[in-house]
């Protein structure tokens, strides 16, 4: 297995996952380090407003 990637994001929730989604559609080799589960706080809990 090779760590030879153009992007890291730190952190899989829903602007993480985008920036990835976009990054990758672009020819990116991209890799997302995140410590719970994937969708962040405000997909799996809800936002407070």
């Amino acid at each position: 297995m090779a760590f030879d990637y153009d992007l890291f994001i730190i952190g899989a929730g829903s602007a993480g996952v985008r920036a990835a989604r976009i990054a990758a559609n672009h020819g990116a080799r991209v890799a997302i380090a995140e410590e719970s589960r994937v969708g962040g706080t405000c997909v799996i809990r809800g936002c407070v407003p």
